[in-house]
């Protein structure tokens, strides 16, 4: 039951209060939900602000379930970051449905299996900022891949999870059409030549961070690319992840995550000018280990905390 009650408080006030509490510990915004009728009104959205759908996501059902009864301006105006990730139990009709709804989405990841030809026109009536997206399943071909496509006019921060194999190169070379684009990162499966980060960062005008990220199975391949990659451009970094979901999902909340971190590396690289800065995870706590070891120039590896298993939000 809600409690009706007065504001003892200038409403503006008790508005924030709650607001802040309720992005601040999210785990007790369902209960914030019941102190009264105005104070579910300006909760609920911040609810929805930031989903990552999967079958361990307690919010999972009930967002589905609230689509189909909310008036769709409260999911436009709710949701700001959407991810499907590895483990979500959505058809691919589902979630397209639902994204349709989110039209104030500007954070927006998924699984390669979501990722259709006809999410196309959804998308591009969007103004996407960040996206982790497996290109050849969106466009339907390698071959199709359009960069022109409205989707990228408004995109900063680009995940790219295909694994282009030999028509990689052809594909690089259109990255730089990209009109906003400043972060960019390529998993080690989509790991370019030795001379495409390079190329990348020279035509690239904006770019201010090219990431290419590892499964954590692959770190010793991942220190070694670190180590002995011949490109000597600070904005280079090597990363390796356990549970990239968790970390996006710890970015889209505002939270450190794999973006910041790289960009912590680079902004140290930039005062230490002689210095090689290696970033590893401590095994037992999650934290970072640094070493500085004196070279002539500069390449960097970091890497993300480790969950164990996805976490239920």
């Amino acid at each position: 039951m809600i409690m009706a009650s007065e504001p003892f408080l200038p409403i503006e006030l008790e508005r924030e209060i709650f607001e802040i509490s309720a992005i601040r510990h999210p785990k007790i915004a369902p209960v914030l939900l019941r102190v009264a009728r105005r104070v579910l009104i300006w909760i609920e959205p911040l609810l929805y602000r930031v989903m990552r759908v999967n079958k361990f996501c307690r919010r999972a059902a009930a967002f589905l379930e609230a689509t189909k009864k909310k008036p769709p301006s409260f999911f436009a105006d709710s949701v700001r970051a959407l991810c499907f990730d590895n483990w979500c139990d959505w058809s691919v009709d589902e979630a397209r449905n639902v994204l349709k709804l989110c039209k104030g989405v500007t954070n927006f990841a998924a699984n390669a299996r979501f990722y259709t030809p006809a999410m196309l026109p959804v998308l591009a009536t969007m103004r996407i900022q960040r996206l982790v997206v497996c290109l050849a399943d969106l466009f339907g071909s390698f071959e199709a891949i359009d960069f022109t496509h409205p989707l990228f006019s408004k995109i900063t921060h680009l995940t790219i999870g295909d694994c282009f194999s030999s028509v990689k190169e052809h594909i690089y070379a259109k990255l730089p059409t990209l009109p906003a684009l400043t972060h960019l990162c390529l998993y080690s499966v989509a790991s370019p030549t030795t001379c495409t980060p390079e190329l990348l960062l020279t035509d690239c005008v904006r770019l201010e961070l090219l990431v290419v990220l590892w499964g954590r199975s692959y770190i010793d391949s991942a220190t070694g690319m670190a180590a002995n990659t011949p490109v000597r451009d600070v904005r280079l970094v090597v990363s390796v992840y356990s549970d990239y979901w968790a970390d996006w999902n710890a970015g889209a909340a505002g939270l450190p995550d794999l973006w910041t971190r790289a960009e912590n590396v680079v902004a140290r690289r930039r005062v230490m000018t002689n210095k090689r800065v290696v970033d590893l995870p401590d095994s037992c706590t999650g934290l970072y280990q640094l070493s500085y070891v004196s070279v002539q120039w500069t390449v960097g590896f970091t890497s993300p905390t480790f969950p164990l298993k996805p976490t239920s939000n």
